[in-house]
């Protein structure tokens, strides 16, 4: 048996060498020759032609502890075997304090030296390719690969395929079929999130001038692909309007001082002629281009996917904007006490379409109180105000009733924005939490002299318990994070409840300001604790979201903290006793009540290259535990995926502060 020693890398002056012998453990997509996988074996290193990429700490990390074990390889492209140059290898784990990254060389190889023994994960990522891990059946798939269980002295080398990522193209043409450059294009593609099937981008473009897009990099499913055309001035616009964008795209500042001055001045005269004629003509209905979904739909219901495999090229993707009645929206923000509620900034919230983010803007309050936005297309939406707190308050909140007011009730001028300069809500300064909201329905008229009343936000109070045997309680109780996170996290950016951050004094009290929404509470930033329970009204709040509309039940919260949490593992293995690391194990509760998007107790986790599995900090009850083939992640929230599992599931009960072992046999 031939022997190469290969240097690695200097490590304190000592040159280190890895001996090698024959055995490989490869890894590919379906459809792809793959070697069995010997992740016990002692492999070859890297082929000839130069070092290795090497591994390199990440950034802004302590220094890795140093071991005897070793993982080298080599990244090739998936269906040509051509090296994989430059791509990106990042190994995980627990006692790396961070993980490590190497750069694949020309020969496609790198290597991670001098790792002690753990559990790891291997993935690699290159430009224009799908993401793989060690051990995924489906590259770019976001499943999780196969954790490397890696002993001391341990040489391991692993070859992973990554295939070229795919490819949507087509043209974007205006009503008249001609291009339409700078137009951005996005492909959206349906995922679980936690159990709720949502739009995700997953790429996106901006057209050339003969109006072309090309996604590239995209995954194996079914995609919507959006147009959204940038700002213009809609058409119809009085003349005054077109001149200024005219002038303004062909003006650039005299040289000197004088010069930018004067230039300045000319910008301004020409805004406040075309404002002037704006404001004349401000009631004359306008129609602009609209978002809009191939094959030329604006709502994502009526949109056509396009499916597209592995490292396939969809071309001829071509579809036109559509010209809709555009409408102004305008009103005034109320601040309690007549304050002036300048800085303020208004969101206006596409709630009618699938997708967070399109057809949606936003636009800040005047020094008046007033706002406005223009060039709005068709739907519904929600208004919403926010301003102080520890963070961003993002709606749409169950706000006041949107009141109409006597007259106009104009805004000062033309555009999605109105600036304001406010006044004390700058950087540092701490403001009341305050919201106010409302639902309108645009259907090109313009919608004026609507009105937002802010009202101050709810206050959940509470205290924090810690029922333990071993450790001790924190000194300093005002370091425990305790908050309130929206339950349905797809609905972040879409106008739905915000996030909210406690504060907590010495004696463990806390307080949380949050406005109205569906939330669950969490706590944490606790060594040697987890939390146990949060009861806020008798409900746990851990297992069911609260839905906080009003200030009623939002006393007497009590977070508790356990210093024995329960723990089930084991390890998965066939007919023959032999180690298996191919599927999932979802673990679940037997009470459906639980079976809730975020729950908890529901778990999913992949066995390592050994078999074993271990999760922690389940509460007590009664479980199932049922071996899954490569699930969709996030799928295992959804009640009917797990009714499916009964079959195929063992039963087990953990009490508190157990350890359980709990062994999963399947027929391969």
């Amino acid at each position: 048996m031939q022997r190469r020693f290969i240097p690695i890398r200097f490590l304190g002056g000592l040159l280190v060498l890895l001996v090698a012998t024959a055995g490989t453990v490869e890894t590919s997509p379906p459809g792809f020759q793959q070697n069995p996988p010997e992740p016990g074996g002692r492999t070859n290193a890297p082929g000839r032609g130069g070092a290795p990429g090497r591994d390199v700490p990440a950034q802004n990390q302590e220094t890795p502890p140093l071991g005897t074990a070793s993982i080298v390889g080599t990244i090739v492209v998936a269906g040509t075997g051509a090296p994989a140059r430059r791509a990106r290898v990042t190994l995980a784990g627990d006692t790396l304090r961070g993980g490590r990254s190497a750069t694949t060389d020309d020969q496609g190889r790198y290597a991670f030296a001098s790792l002690p023994a753990g559990r790891f994960t291997l993935s690699a990522s290159k430009i224009g390719h799908l993401n793989v891990s060690y051990g995924q059946r489906i590259p770019g798939s976001g499943r999780p690969g196969t954790p490397i269980q890696l002993e001391d002295g341990q040489r391991l080398t692993i070859r992973l395929q990554i295939p070229k990522g795919g490819v949507i193209s087509g043209t974007i043409l205006d009503e008249h079929g001609e291009a339409v450059p700078g137009t951005q294009v996005r492909a959206f593609r349906y995922s679980m999130q936690s159990g709720v099937r949502t739009l995700q981008e997953a790429g996106n473009d901006a057209t050339d001038d003969r109006g072309i897009y090309r996604i590239y990099g995209l995954q194996l499913g079914d995609y919507l692909i959006c147009a959204t055309p940038r700002p213009s001035f809609p058409a119809g616009a009085p003349p005054a309007l077109d001149r200024l964008q005219e002038a303004v795209a062909a003006m650039s500042p005299q040289p000197g001082a004088a010069g930018q001055v004067a230039t300045t001045v000319l910008v301004d005269r020409l805004a406040a002629a075309a404002n002037a004629q704006a404001e004349a003509a401000q009631d004359e209905p306008t129609k602009g281009y609209a978002p809009v979904y191939f094959p030329g739909t604006t709502m994502t219901s009526n949109a056509t996917s396009v499916a597209l495999n592995v490292g396939e090229e969809r071309l001829g993707v071509d579809f036109q904007l559509q010209l809709v009645a555009m409408a102004r929206v305008e009103g005034m923000v109320i601040y309690p006490g007549g304050q002036e509620p300048g800085g303020l900034q208004i969101q206006l919230v596409n709630v009618g379409d699938d997708v967070g983010g399109i057809g949606g803007s936003s636009a800040r309050v005047d020094r008046d109180g007033k706002f406005r936005f223009s060039n709005v297309a068709p739907g519904q939406y929600t208004l919403v105000a926010r301003t102080g707190g520890p963070g961003p308050l993002m709606g749409p909140m169950m706000g006041p009733a949107m009141e109409i007011l006597d007259g106009r009730g104009r805004a000062g001028g033309p555009g999605a924005d109105i600036a304001g300069q406010g006044r004390g809500f700058g950087r540092g300064v701490t403001t009341p939490r305050l919201w106010a909201s409302a639902d309108i329905s645009v259907d090109g008229r313009n919608l004026s002299n609507l009105v937002l009343t802010l009202q101050p936000a709810f206050s959940m109070a509470g205290r924090l318990e810690f029922h333990g045997t071993t450790a001790q309680v924190p000194p300093d109780l005002t370091k425990v994070r305790v908050s309130l996170t929206p339950s349905d996290p797809s609905s972040s950016g879409r106008g739905t409840a915000s996030a909210a951050a406690g504060r907590v004094d010495e004696t463990g009290r806390f307080t949380i300001d949050v406005v109205p929404g569906r939330y669950r509470l969490s706590a944490g930033n606790v060594s040697g604790w987890s939390v146990e329970s949060a009861v806020v009204g008798g409900q746990d709040a851990l297992d069911f979201p609260l839905d906080i509309r009003s200030s009623q039940n939002l006393t007497g919260a009590v977070v508790t903290f356990t210093d024995q949490p329960a723990m089930v593992s084991g390890a998965v293995t066939n007919t023959q006793g032999q180690a298996v690391s191919d599927y999932s194990l979802i673990i679940y509760p037997t009470d459906q009540r639980y079976w809730l998007p975020q729950s908890r107790r529901i778990r999913s986790v992949r066995p390592a290259t050994d078999g074993t599995f271990s999760v922690n900090g389940l509460p007590p009850g009664d479980y199932r535990i049922a071996p899954v083939l490569d699930p969709e992640p996030g799928s295992w929230f959804d009640g009917t995926f797990l009714q499916q599992l009964d079959g195929s599931s063992e039963r087990f009960s953990l009490t508190e502060g157990e350890k359980k072992v709990q062994n999963v046999r399947v027929g391969t």
